[in-house]
């Protein structure tokens, strides 16, 4: 009977042992696991912070764009006022033919050597119609054309300064190359790493944000490439 109740006593602290140290193991797997908590949450807010970062260069990308559109863009006869109005697309301009045949006149007036009519002549085709593209931008390189040749340097500098940044506006392709590199810094690669993570589901971002630049620059082309 004692060496009976020895071993029971044995195997009782065995079991206790046993339960200890389990305890013990459970106790040290918690901290490691709070810790795996803690950099996942830190994980995310990093993700987050460069989504934001993101936005934020993107956005200011169109903001450096529409600057130019306005700085570029000439005034017409409401002196420019309506400003959000000029960086939507236009429709064609009612005097857009008009224009088209006094741009015709100032060229010929450059060509035969009448440079005052010609700087009168692409003058009255900003005026006429400031929203067409093509003929503006056609008006203001014969401008500063017929400016130089005149000696006028700082009226042709102006010209010059005028229609680069209207070029630089937001028909330019270059502010959607930057988006589009800006974007899938922050959204399509944050996307695709989820999608290696084992997260099922993802959205193809690249694609949407392509598709999504592609349409807006065709919408804005479409609306302000007009035919000279």
């Amino acid at each position: 009977m004692g060496g009976g109740g020895c071993l029971e006593s044995r195997r009782r602290a065995g079991r206790a042992g046993e339960f200890f140290f389990r305890a013990l193991r459970d106790r040290a797997g918690g901290p490691r696991a709070g810790a795996g908590g803690l950099r996942a949450t830190k994980t995310t807010r990093r993700e987050a912070a460069t989504v934001a970062i993101a936005l934020a260069e993107a956005a200011l990308d169109l903001v450096v764009a529409s600057c130019c559109e306005v700085a570029g863009r000439p005034k017409g006869s409401d002196g420019g006022k309506n400003v959000v109005a000029s960086l939507l697309p236009q429709p064609v301009s009612e005097n857009a033919d008009s224009a088209r045949i006094v741009l015709q006149e100032g060229e010929d007036a450059l060509s035969v050597g009448d440079y005052r009519k010609a700087v009168v002549c692409f003058t009255k085709v900003l005026e006429l119609a400031p929203s067409e593209y093509k003929l503006c931008q056609r008006a203001l390189l014969k401008r500063t054309e017929a400016n130089r040749l005149l000696g006028n340097d700082k009226a042709a500098g102006e010209d010059f300064r005028q229609q680069w940044l209207w070029g630089r506006g937001l028909r330019w392709p270059g502010h959607y190359a930057i988006i589009y590199i800006l974007l899938r810094r922050g959204l399509v690669q944050g996307g695709e790493k989820r999608a290696e993570a084992g997260e099922r589901g993802v959205p193809p971002l690249e694609w949407i944000v392509v598709l999504v630049l592609v349409a807006t620059y065709n919408l804005v082309l479409a609306y302000n490439l007009h035919e000279l």
